[in-house]
């Protein structure tokens, strides 16, 4: 970083580290393509709704601190809900059955589209602090509504209640998911809300001026 002229973050507490070894940081949200990530037609008479998490072996891990609220769930609603994983490799377990889908770039959409409610489970450490929500994010800009910790940049993303849920202690999560199974049109209110979010704030359309504008402010001034 300390090479750049210029140094690119996703969120706050990045910039804060960048910021030791560079003066010129600039901090841009990480950003979707909303007019591929395009909104999936509500089905409000669907049997079963599905709860669901995309990641990868990476942040897999993450989907272990949710699993006991997923079996307080499924203890709960029982044939109501089901659980579904897009990832590059299945989380074994000995509490909740996944539908598992082996994440693909072609069939990505379709496949999250499946998904009534997305959640972003994380815990409070430094490494969570610095990623940037695109796990919520794509949920959002596809309509569909998404449940977080309230970790890092997440809390910028969401306005609790507004545009999807904050969720911290296990009674927080399970009472915030059992709202969005018992309701299609808080489903739907906070899926529009979320996509709105993402179009004004997150989307390719609503940054590449700001992109445009730091690359021309850096080339004036070096000439």
């Amino acid at each position: 970083m300390s090479y750049c002229n210029m140094v690119f973050v996703g969120n706050t507490f990045l910039a804060d580290y960048a910021k030791k070894y560079n003066n010129n940081v600039k901090v841009v949200p990480t950003t979707i393509d909303t007019d591929y990530y395009t909104p999936k037609k509500l089905n409000h008479n669907k049997n079963k709704i599905c709860i669901g998490w995309t990641g990868s072996l990476t942040t897999i891990k993450h989907l272990n601190t949710a699993l006991p609220v997923l079996k307080a769930l499924k203890d709960k609603y029982q044939e109501q809900i089901y659980f579904k994983l897009i990832a590059d490799v299945p989380l074994i377990n000995n509490l909740v059955e996944f539908k598992f889908c082996k994440w693909s770039k072609n069939q990505e959409v379709e496949d999250l589209s499946e998904i009534d409610i997305g959640i972003m489970p994380l815990p409070n450490d430094e490494w969570s602090k610095g990623k940037c929500g695109f796990k919520g994010l794509q949920y959002m800009a596809l309509g569909i509504p998404a449940v977080m910790s309230p970790v890092g940049v997440n809390t910028e993303i969401i306005q609790d209640e507004v545009n999807g849920f904050l969720a911290d202690k296990e009674d927080e999560w399970i009472t915030k998911l059992s709202k969005l199974i018992e309701s299609a049109h808080l489903r739907e209110q906070l899926g529009e809300a979320g996509r709105k979010t993402v179009l004004e704030r997150y989307s390719f359309h609503s940054q590449k001026d700001r992109y445009i504008h730091f690359f021309n402010d850096l080339l004036e001034s070096s000439q």
